[in-house]
């Protein structure tokens, strides 16, 4: 169950109950409990946070870039109702202290009312997430060993799922006990559409012999189940640090751009705003340089 900093205000609050506990939470907006037609939330991934802010990879400070994307949250006029980050939330290891610097990055964001979920990515660590925020731990464990949930909105389920296979090692996995987990989470809720995100890129073809996955090792197992619901409208993930809307077939991919570096020159980083309404889903992107030339670039995808 990923980590969840939920403070509660007027505005936005996560309600807290037995499902919640349970891995389940239940995102209101406005005043009331009554229903949303949209539901707005804030898309960022790849942090890679260290443990020291003034540490640069790439020729880019993380921290900085992180402090700067919360401020640009927390000033969107309405503000969104969650914040998601997708993954390798931390540097390189997970480190204890990588983690208390996250947390420090993050507390505009707690302090303002905002609900928080974080994903697992390669260069994070459960254990070590839960032991520098304890008052976080799951008391339920849904999935041995991983870290998921499903994210209850009025207009659309996400079920934000655990790719980390190993920590520091690129290659994503699911496990057969997850892809169970989440074929039955998928089936008790197809009232709704499903957004469905984690951490790793799909991979439909196995590397060259001798050369590790890059992406998802199941992902044609994952695939599957995804293709074989209707209700499934997208597949949201990171790990490449490349901005990138795709299809495949009738679900549509959808690559966030990290918050911290990219890997090809003139890619953007940043974050993505993200409006859900009942027939599709809007995306813009907030780019960390302002007069990047795909600054404000909005993509509209309409579910089938």
């Amino acid at each position: 169950m990923p980590l969840h900093l939920d403070p509660v205000s007027r505005r936005s609050f996560l309600a807290h109950s037995a499902a919640a506990l349970a891995g389940i939470s239940v995102l209101r907006t406005g005043w009331t409990a009554e229903p949303a037609t949209v539901v707005r939330l804030a898309l960022l991934s790849d942090t890679h946070i260290p443990e020291n802010p003034d540490v640069t990879a790439r020729e880019v400070n993380m921290t900085t870039n992180l402090q700067q994307v919360v401020r640009e949250v927390l000033a969107q006029q309405p503000q969104p109702s969650g914040v998601l980050i997708n993954g390798d939330c931390a540097y390189l290891k997970g480190l204890p202290t990588d983690y208390q610097n996250l947390a420090s990055c993050l507390a505009p964001i707690r302090d303002a009312g905002l609900p928080l979920h974080l994903t697992m990515g390669n260069h994070d660590n459960r254990d070590v997430l839960y032991e520098v925020i304890a008052s976080q731990r799951p008391q339920q464990t849904l999935v041995n060993s991983k870290h998921v949930t499903v994210l209850e909105t009025p207009v659309a389920n996400w079920f934000l799922l655990d790719s980390l296979m190993e920590v520091n090692v690129v290659t994503g996995q699911l496990g057969e006990e997850q892809r169970g987990w989440l074929t039955k989470a998928l089936d008790d809720r197809a009232d709704k559409p499903a957004i469905v995100m984690a951490h790793h890129t799909p991979q439909f073809e196995a590397p060259p012999e001798g050369q590790r996955w890059g992406g998802i090792q199941d992902t044609a197992e994952l695939f599957e189940i995804l293709q074989a619901r209707a209700h499934v409208k997208a597949y949201i993930y990171g790990h490449s640090h490349n901005w990138s809307v795709t299809r495949r077939e009738r679900l549509h991919l959808i690559n966030l751009p990290p918050v911290a570096y990219v890997f090809a020159a003139g890619k953007p980083n940043g974050w993505v705003s993200a409006t859900v309404h009942a027939s599709g889903l809007t995306l813009e992107l907030r780019t960390i340089d302002p007069a990047h030339p795909q600054q404000g670039e909005k993509v509209e995808l309409t579910w089938s």
